[in-house]
């Protein structure tokens, strides 16, 4: 009880009690509030310097990952690149295999010659 208040006796000390208790509990629940504000500050900095960390990772990632994509592009038209040119080589391989058999068969015909058995490597 605060001293500068007398004991009073009945209704005069219900009400005395009462406005107490709503002091009391008013002062409760404003303590209550800051401390509730403070901590949901606490959380949003918080929270606001991990979607910042999560956001540089996340552009570091994808120019990481766009890095990577360009050297595997690279890579496939190196391998494409390389492909053509042996298909190229075959090709030319063959051109000219075709027309070395051309030209042996037109000497066989110019001659009169038979081939022999180990040329007919096919049959």
């Amino acid at each position: 009880m605060e001293l500068g208040i007398p004991i009073q006796r009945g209704q005069e000390q219900s009400s005395v009690i009462k406005a107490w208790k709503e002091q009391k509990i008013t002062k409760v629940i404003n303590k209550a509030q800051k401390k509730l504000l403070e901590i949901s500050g606490w959380e949003n900095k918080k929270t606001a310097k991990i979607e910042s960390q999560l956001q540089r990772m996340q552009r570091k990632m994808d120019g990481k990952k766009m890095e990577k994509t360009e050297k595997l592009r690279s890579k496939k038209a190196a391998v494409h690149a390389k492909a053509q040119e042996k298909k190229a080589n075959v090709q030319t391989r063959r051109a000219l295999e075709i027309l070395d058999a051309e030209e042996e068969a037109a000497r066989f015909q110019t001659m009169g010659h038979i081939p022999n058995k180990s040329s007919f490597n096919c049959f």
